[in-house]
């Protein structure tokens, strides 16, 4: 007598609950595309996502991603509200958690922190183009390499949670090509 497991061939609702992370990401994108007119102004993605890996990074502790992501987005979101461009409050946090880091000499902390740091110069470079179109290729080139670090992280599950992984290098990926076809 054989048995079949639903594991064999799981339940489109068994899948979709495998994805959630992609499907977590879908309301950020949606918000970060509300009313949008320049996407430089996405340019705070480039500082908070790679922050999303300095707070576990610095502490060596993977379990506070998640708690570490629902803080930031609810610090950032008066920045938001008012329509101000959250990515230099960011720039501080981030350098409060470098500093961290050092002071825990925390295991492998500085290619995170070499990291963020090129992250957060693609953000201001972008927030400080006078050219729509350079300032965009900035944000757009920004996101989409850290779509490729939110992946090496997954495969190699290392510093975040995979499911942080999955989130952030979905939303990366998503408004890195949409930032490409709207600037040009």
């Amino acid at each position: 007598m054989t048995t079949t497991t639903t594991d064999e061939n799981p339940s489109l609702l068994r899948r979709l609950a495998h994805r959630w992370p992609t499907l977590a990401a879908l309301p950020l994108i949606a918000a970060s595309l509300y009313n949008i007119d320049d996407v430089r102004g996405l340019a705070f993605l480039l500082v908070l996502s790679p922050l999303g890996y300095l707070v576990p990074a610095a502490y060596n502790r993977p379990g506070i991603t998640w708690p570490a992501v629902l803080i930031g987005s609810v610090a950032i979101a008066p920045f938001k509200i008012l329509d101000l461009n959250p990515s230099y409050a960011l720039l501080v946090a981030s350098a409060v958690f470098v500093a961290i880091g050092v002071a825990r000499r925390a295991p492998g902390f500085g290619v995170q922190v070499v990291a963020a740091v090129l992250f957060a110069v693609a953000a201001v470079i972008a927030i400080e183009a006078g050219s729509l179109t350079l300032g965009g290729a900035f944000v757009a080139l920004g996101l989409l390499a850290h779509a490729a670090w939110d992946l090496y992280h997954h495969r190699h599950n290392r510093v975040v949670p995979r499911s942080y992984a999955e989130w952030c290098g979905v939303v990366d990926l998503v408004l890195g090509v949409v930032a490409i076809v709207l600037i040009f």
